[in-house]
């Protein structure tokens, strides 16, 4: 395969400069080099090779290389930016950034001590009230405030511009502070972007009283000041423009990105306006038949589906178990399967509130369900559980499920995922109140008659439970992999004081690509060598950043992450600025590179 950058023509250039620095294995051709050498290297072989000559050192940058690398790469990969041109404009500095985040971000989670050997705090030109990385770690959302606490903005970031303190590519303005953010890679009206979905709280009738709402606490157990409406928006932001005003070789002071952006339309679009009584809780974002959905949860029982392309709206409501339905049941987690027409609800039966003695109060009781879909436009359908099975008993803090996340393909985009593999287990966490930590739950999928892999409640199994002596123990859960942190018993607030952070494997996350259970570890033949499959499921991060001990003193305000890459954000309360925790420093390009290109381009022009 031709190199991209005419190696062919540009090389024996550089040989009539340097004749008596020309080694015998130079004489080869870049084809040879390419395809018939580079195959049978590891990625650690590339390396060493680009130290050898400046011959070697442009030809291991060539983007077919690293192509190869990421589709063998046997580690879950970080997703494909859904307008990323594969076989265009994709250069090798860019997917060779693509192969070493995936290497260096397992590596980490496999290690016995992983650790963040590098931060940054960034500007943010607004107060931070919740973040939420898109997969890859390239793209945050941020919901943010003035100083004033007077207007609230729904910004997106660039966190890789080479440019520091590079201000957010869009902004929007909203009434009131946006919580419960949910973003996503989605195709709406055929177009690949960013799909956002927040929460707000107004007034009923518009008057405020006095009282400022975005002060007021997320938890819907909270009861207003006065009655208020509930609303969920979706905002749609093309990719295009995003891709435009991120050129990392465009600076932001140039006439050239004024220009740009000049140039460029209104970047947010509404998708969707849902307004309820009842307070909305756990948004999510999914993808049927490449169409994009919303869900969420509005009161104590009912499950709302919204489609965003025809904004037509169905919802369930979940009755009470026989038995128990003397009990009140509140939906603590879901997640909706499509592509078996269900949805995986834990819901929790309030036990302890029958009982006024707080001596003999006994503890709440748990569900895990299974329901069917509704009907497109069905509103209201009460449904009984098509199966259910009860959990252990307690008091629970919060239920989390991982994603089933498959990242959009782009049209010349290699097949990385397997749309008909073996999916991989949902992980249901369970956080208890007090010292229970968190106990994790796996439901494996089956595969049917049909072909069809799907998910059962009779093949659900207790993995692991994390505990810490002193703390509570909370998570943030990804698709295969999940960050967890500590927090003081006594700090039952929105920024809890974070004491530390550790990292957690799903110890049977079977999967054809990672981490391949038990032995063998996996496919060698790109990596010389890789850190075993760790024996403990979690493991503290150690983190030696100043402005973390800083956050876990104030309090934490928000904080996301991204599996793919491990990089971890947060951020505190009255502060301008952000923290980005990394595994590692990625390099900008090589300034070298760009010399041997302009050099390049005047040999080929003379």
């Amino acid at each position: 395969m031709p190199g991209s950058i005419q190696l062919s023509r540009y090389i024996p250039f550089l040989k009539s400069l340097f004749p008596q620095k020309n080694p015998v294995i130079q004489k080869l051709s870049v084809d040879v080099w390419l395809d018939d050498i580079f195959i049978y290297l590891t990625i650690e072989d590339v390396i060493c090779l680009r130290r050898v000559n400046k011959t070697l050192f442009l030809m291991t940058h060539e983007p077919i290389i690293w192509k190869r690398f990421l589709v063998r790469l046997p580690v879950p990969i970080p997703p494909l930016r859904p307008t990323l041109r594969w076989s265009l404009d994709l250069t090798g500095f860019q997917i060779e950034q693509l192969v070493a985040k995936a290497m260096i971000a397992d590596d980490n989670w496999r290690r016995i001590s992983p650790v963040f050997s590098w931060s940054r705090p960034e500007f943010a030109f607004y107060e931070v009230l919740e973040l939420k990385l898109l997969p890859g770690g390239q793209y945050m959302v941020a919901s943010v405030k003035d100083s004033a606490s007077r207007r609230f903005y729904i910004c997106i970031f660039c966190l890789d511009h080479p440019d520091p303190n590079f201000p957010p590519l869009a902004r929007h303005s909203v009434p009131s502070r946006a919580f419960n953010i949910e973003a996503r890679f989605l195709t709406w009206e055929d177009r690949p972007g960013i799909m956002i979905f927040y929460s707000m709280r107004l007034p009923e009738d518009g008057k405020l009283r006095g009282y400022d709402l975005s002060e007021l606490s997320n938890n819907p157990n909270v009861e207003p000041p006065y009655p208020i409406r509930h609303e969920s928006v979706s905002m749609f932001v093309d990719m295009t423009a995003l891709e435009v005003l991120s050129d990392p070789s465009i600076t932001r002071r140039s006439q050239a990105f004024r220009s740009r952006a000049a140039m460029l339309s209104q970047p947010f679009r509404k998708a969707m306006h849902f307004i309820s009584d009842c307070p909305i809780e756990f948004p999510s974002l999914f993808e049927f038949d490449g169409r994009p959905f919303a869900a969420l949860v509005s009161g104590p029982e009912e499950i709302v589906l919204i489609n965003l392309a025809t904004s037509q709206v169905s919802s369930i409501k979940c009755q009470r178990i026989p038995f128990f339905d003397y009990a009140e049941h509140k939906i603590c987690a879901f997640r909706v399967l499509p592509k078996q027409n269900q949805v995986l609800v834990i819901r929790s039966l309030r036990l302890r509130k029958l009982e006024r003695d707080h001596r003999y109060r006994p503890q709440d009781r748990h569900t895990m369900e299974l329901h069917i879909l509704p009907d497109a436009g069905q509103l209201g359908v009460m449904s009984l559980p098509e199966e259910y099975i009860m959990l252990d008993d307690g008091n629970v803090a919060s239920v989390h499920i991982s994603d089933s996340y498959e990242p959009l393909r782009g049209d010349d985009h290699p097949f990385l995922h397997d749309p008909n593999a073996r999916p991989l287990p949902l992980a249901v966490y369970m956080c208890w109140e007090d010292l229970g930590g968190v106990e994790q739950i796996n439901v494996h999928p089956l595969l049917s008659y049909d072909q069809r892999w799907y998910y059962n409640l009779d093949w659900n199994q207790t993995q692991a439970t994390v505990k810490d002596p002193e703390h509570h123990v909370r998570v943030i859960p990804g698709v295969q992999r999940a960050l967890m942190y500590t927090v003081p018993l006594d700090d039952r607030s929105d920024k809890p004081k974070i004491k530390t952070l550790g990292r957690y494997c799903n110890p049977y996350s079977h999967d054809v690509a990672y981490p391949h259970g038990f032995p063998p570890e996996g496919d060698f033949s790109v990596l010389r060598y890789r850190y075993v499959r760790p024996t403990k499921d979690y493991a503290p991060i150690k983190c030696s950043s100043n402005v973390f001990q800083h956050i876990a003193e104030k309090g934490c305000n928000a904080i996301t992450w991204d599996e793919s890459t491990g990089r971890v954000c947060m951020a505190t309360q009255k502060n301008m600025k952000f923290l980005i925790l990394d595994v590692r420093k990625i390099v900008a390009p090589d300034d070298r590179f760009a010399q041997w290109r302009r050099l390049q381009a005047m040999a080929n022009n003379a």
